[in-house]
């Protein structure tokens, strides 16, 4: 037999990647499975620059995850003519320098949440990119999610009747042992809110493309482990402590609890944790609407719960649907139903989600507009927490 090469005649997009963390990880599986994943892309990404701040770092990540090259200076990075995507996946602090900075030199820009320090910040990132005419997106990932896809087209048909709550959940343990060393996540200026910002930003994320924007929230905030010791080495996920280094004072929230109401007059709650003792790792929704309700946890990938007041009163009750080819993009991994999927698959799912919307010239789903508006209810509930009242959040005309 004669063996053959193979030729593509798929573009390159020259991707940065500013970070070298976990994040930088998932971005680059996504980026490198997406062909593979879906069989054609519109473009195929090359990995030109890695740049983090420190040379070990950089280097190492860039060695590691295959990128041709690598600074210490993401300036470099930026404005580098073989980039055309600027992928951020800094501490929450340096998001709207280097983003503002890329669109300027005229790049597309895909940044993780949350988008800014401030809701002011990510709206001046948004109305720069769209006076740039560049694509932009945020790392909501689990808006990529089968089950949330299918409980969007449930919602929007009308199947659930008027909706008329919401509730949802990202609680965890990973910081619930005070010798969890004090890194850039504990420090205010540095990522803004803590455990708000980390885990809400998602179910806020949620919550508006399901039900719709968020009016008015009061909610109430806790900073239980007060101190924490110094890190050694390496200051991201799973830094080790140094335990003799006197405690720094942790400046935002392990906890944030808040309750809210939509502009279509629904009501809701979310409650984001980062020392939920004996919870590994929980996110879930629930929507309740007059004629049905939705459930959804996102370790049961695999399934949705549905409830529909009109199903026969000897059926009545919650039915599981098993997520499969129908459903979303699951189909691009998996052939047949109730197969889990896993959260660097909903990376993939996002970075297709971002080529497409690059080379079809149209907005991505969750870009730096759906960034500000989550940024928008951020600050108001940490406004209610701090003020013990209700806060308004603005809503455009436009969302409604």
């Amino acid at each position: 037999m004669t063996l053959h090469d193979v030729t593509s005649s798929v573009p390159e997009i020259g991707v940065a990647m500013i970070g070298s963390g976990l994040m930088a990880k998932s971005h680059t599986m996504g980026y490198r499975n997406v062909e593979a994943v879906y069989g054609t892309t519109p473009y195929r990404p090359r990995f030109a620059v890695l740049a983090d701040a420190r040379e070990d770092l950089a280097r190492t990540g860039a060695e590691s995850l295959g990128y041709e090259r690598w600074t210490i200076d993401w300036r470099e990075a930026v404005t580098d003519p073989d980039v055309d995507v600027v992928d951020i996946v800094t501490p929450n602090f340096l998001h709207a320098e280097i983003a503002m900075a890329a669109i300027a030199a005229g790049k597309h820009v895909y940044c993780e949440k949350p988008l800014a320090l401030s809701a002011a910040e990510a709206k001046q990132m948004y109305e720069a990119a769209e006076k740039a005419g560049v694509k932009t997106l945020v790392g909501f990932n689990y808006l990529r999610n089968p089950a949330i896809a299918e409980a969007r087209r449930l919602i929007a048909s009308g199947a659930l009747g008027e909706i008329w709550t919401f509730n949802g959940q990202f609680v965890l343990d990973a910081c619930s042992d005070p010798d969890v060393p004090f890194t850039w996540r504990f420090e205010r200026k540095l990522s803004g809110s803590g455990a708000l910002g980390d885990l809400g930003a998602h179910i806020i994320s949620l919550a508006q493309v399901l039900v719709g924007p968020i009016a008015s929230v009061a909610g109430i905030n806790k900073t239980f482990i007060k101190t924490r010791p110094e890190p050694t080495g390496v200051f991201g996920y799973g830094s080790g402590a140094d335990l003799s280094a006197p405690r720094r004072e942790v400046e935002n929230d392990d906890h944030t609890s808040f309750v809210m109401e939509f502009a279509n007059g629904a009501s809701g709650h979310i409650e984001a944790s980062r020392v939920a003792t004996g919870r590994t790792w929980h996110q879930s929704v629930e929507v309740i609407g007059s004629l049905g309700a939705l459930q959804f946890v996102q370790q049961d990938i695999h399934t949705l719960r549905l409830y529909l007041v009109g199903d026969p009163a000897d059926k009545k009750g919650y039915k599981e649907i098993e997520l499969g080819p129908g459903h979303g993009d699951y189909g691009a991994f998996w052939p047949f139903a109730g197969v889990p999927i896993g959260v660097h698959e909903l990376k993939t799912i996002e970075v297709n989600e971002w080529l497409h919307a690059i080379a079809e010239d149209r907005r991505p789903d969750g870009d730096f507009k759906e960034g500000w508006r989550v940024a928008e209810v951020l600050d108001a509930v940490e406004i209610a927490a701090a003020e013990r009242r209700w806060v308004d959040v603005p809503v455009l005309e436009e969302d409604l």
